[in-house]
């Protein structure tokens, strides 16, 4: 997406449309709702997250609750195009340091990640098992400059752990117009058979209540030489 010293939304450069999140909450009583198409292409692959619809409620200054979830469609090659529903995630952040006062803006965001459709999972358009993370999160303001960064576990119910970490840096072109650049990867817990996705992004503010947000991206890493994918992501961000 932020302090409560002054009760009002805090703004920074991680979240949708980048992979990294940042410890922006929407502020008491506030929504910050994003509306999005996400596509991965792979060879002979292409999956669509359309839309994804990404719900978060402020309770509180510090505390946001996260529900998201997105219909699939998957397209490989020598197939047709197959659908469903995608793998939900509800998740609860909660920042407990502001750059206001600490000089430093953290966060802790634990989720998890589900499948309420089984189905979806046989027919490849969801990850088998449950997923739980328990990234953290800090940013900071150098001017015109954003910095912010995410590390923590994930774990999953099936196959092995893994740390998931990312940085992202942002610069305010002009006051509606915020351009980013993202490091953002998985690997073991031993920290290896890294993962690694290179991503560009922009925030247009189009109103006060309406943010235009996309990014694209490539995978620039995978172990053994797996199939790099390419991503991207457009969409806007409501706020009410």
């Amino acid at each position: 997406m932020f302090v409560a010293a002054v009760a009002r939304v805090a703004f920074g450069q991680g979240g949708p449309p980048m992979i990294t999140d940042d410890p922006g909450t929407p502020g008491n009583g506030k929504w910050e709702n994003n509306l999005a198409i996400i596509f991965e292409h792979r060879p002979n692959e292409t999956s669509f997250d359309a839309p994804e619809i990404d719900l978060n409620y402020g309770v509180g200054e510090h505390i946001q609750l996260t529900l998201q979830n997105a219909p699939v469609l998957l397209k490989r090659s020598g197939h047709g195009l197959i659908g469903g529903l995608g793998s939900t995630e509800a998740a609860v952040k909660w920042r407990f340091l502001d750059e206001a006062t600490s000089g430093l803006d953290m966060s802790m965001f634990p989720r998890v990640i589900f499948n309420v459709v089984q189905s979806s999972v046989r027919r490849g358009l969801a990850e088998d098992g449950t997923l739980f993370q328990i990234p953290f999160q800090a940013a900071k303001t150098f001017g015109r400059w954003r910095a912010d960064a995410e590390f923590g576990p994930l774990a999953s119910t099936i196959g092995r752990s893994e740390w998931l970490y990312g940085i992202v840096c942002g610069f305010d072109v002009s006051k509606p117009t915020m351009l980013m650049a993202e490091l953002h990867g998985t690997s073991r817990m031993n920290f290896t058979r890294d993962v690694l996705t290179l991503n560009f992004g922009i925030r247009q503010t189009l109103t006060e209540r309406c943010i235009f947000i996309g990014s694209l991206g490539h995978e620039v890493h995978t172990p053994d030489g797996d199939p790099l994918a390419f991503i991207g992501y457009i969409g806007v961000q409501l706020l009410y």
